[in-house]
């Protein structure tokens, strides 16, 4: 079977795009390419639509996009796609996260009335009439309209949501494709969503390569970073957004009082943690894509921190688990179910810093209470999470896709 994989991206989560799934998938029979809209290196299999006019063409089509307040509905790239030998070639399509400014959904109908197809939902977006994730928002399940947030991510200017979701709506009852989600959580949304009604969906976790996300020496790893001898290290993401929750990670880390030495250990934005610089070490190691400085990363960790206000899986803590690190995060998202928690991973209320703050405070005096947890994330990681298994599941559906299409 030759199945072609369309992302925005090409590096940027390729544990999610499909491209670390694609040795996997070789040895059980499927050959995979690549479509990516933003490619960063060269990569055996991987094509990307590079022509200038086209990118001139696409960086109007996306002002024009953003003065009208529409989200992916204008592109004309989807004509361009279907010419590609590589999706001539391809027994299924497999879309990943198309609503980064490359594609319309009003394209779906022709390019998946070509090939049997199936679409991962990374995110709520593709049920929303504007936000990557509607919060308390309940107008999604209605038909949008009456924003309550039109600041929140992919901001627009005015509120067009119930236009929006009607133009989805539209495109969608025209196309026939199967979905794929990565958590009982993005399930349940998705048999909620009038959107969605009557479309086939299949849950299948993300699955990483246990062999190489896995524990090693702690010291070594700490070292090689530059974290002082006999820190506790707390990691997590230093991004301000409405997703990630580090305001909260901020507010528990002034309330917590603790006589060990602490080392903040950072990825994304540097320069967010400064006021704790006369308290703790700060290692910042801002943005990065090399899995080794990752495995250095958790390798390093006593205790990853992941408190998200709105997650549809949460890769970063799953591979915590794999290396047998304890997490702590907020209720109400995919990853108390990820974590396993309460059995695992610790799961408080959500925006409550100071649940947050007295969770970390106990894990911190209580280093019996951390390597337990630990263990058994570890242990549930290679029971849920292994990528083999993950390919094993894909080429399930991928086959249950294409039978279904040549029985309809």
């Amino acid at each position: 079977m030759n199945v072609l994989q369309v992302n925005g991206y090409q590096s940027p989560g390729r544990r999610f795009n499909g491209l670390s799934l694609k040795p996997y998938l070789a040895t059980l029979g499927v050959s995979s390419k690549q479509l990516v809209w933003e490619q960063d290196c060269l990569e055996a299999d991987v094509v990307s639509l590079q022509d200038k006019m086209v990118r001139k063409i696409n960086r109007l089509t996306r002002g024009i996009e953003r003065t009208l307040s529409l989200q992916s509905q204008l592109y004309t790239n989807g004509a361009r796609i279907a010419r590609l030998p590589e999706f001539r070639e391809a027994d299924l399509v497999h879309y990943h996260i198309i609503h980064s400014g490359f594609l319309s959904m009003q394209s779906l109908p022709a390019l998946t009335a070509l090939k049997p197809t199936v679409w991962t939902l990374h995110d709520p977006w593709a049920m929303t009439g504007h936000c990557i994730h509607p919060f308390s928002c309940q107008r999604w399940k209605t038909g949008c309209g009456h924003c309550p947030d039109l600041n929140t991510d992919f901001k627009i200017n005015f509120d067009t949501t119930a236009l929006n979701f009607r133009l989805k709506q539209f495109a969608y009852k025209r196309s026939n494709f199967e979905v794929i989600v990565a958590s009982t959580w993005m399930e349940n949304m998705v048999h909620q969503s009038p959107l969605f009604d009557g479309v086939p969906v299949h849950r299948l976790p993300f699955g990483l390569d246990l062999d190489f996300f896995k524990a090693r020496d702690q010291a070594q790893a700490q070292a090689r970073l530059g974290i002082e001898p006999g820190r506790l290290v707390l990691c997590f993401r230093s991004v301000m957004n409405d997703f990630k929750g580090l305001q909260y990670v901020i507010e528990a880390l002034d309330r917590i009082q603790v006589n060990v030495p602490i080392c903040l250990l950072t990825l994304n934005d540097k320069g967010r943690v400064d006021r704790f610089k006369e308290r703790f070490q700060v290692v910042e190691l801002g943005w990065t894509n090399d899995d080794d400085v990752m495995r250095d990363v958790y390798d390093a960790t006593d205790l990853f921190l992941m408190p998200s206000l709105a997650d549809s899986f949460g890769l970063m803590a799953v591979e915590a688990m794999a290396f047998g690190k304890p997490s702590v995060c907020f209720e109400g998202t995919a990853l108390p179910e990820v974590l396993f928690a309460p059995h695992a991973g610790i799961a408080v209320p959500s925006r409550d810093s100071a649940a947050l703050a007295n969770t970390i405070e106990r894990l911190i005096h209580t280093p019996e209470e951390r390597e337990e947890r630990g263990h058994r994330s570890r242990q549930l990681a290679e029971q849920h999470y292994d990528i083999r298994r993950q390919a094993e599941h894909m080429v399930d559906v991928y086959r249950q896709v294409v039978a279904n299409r040549k029985a309809a």
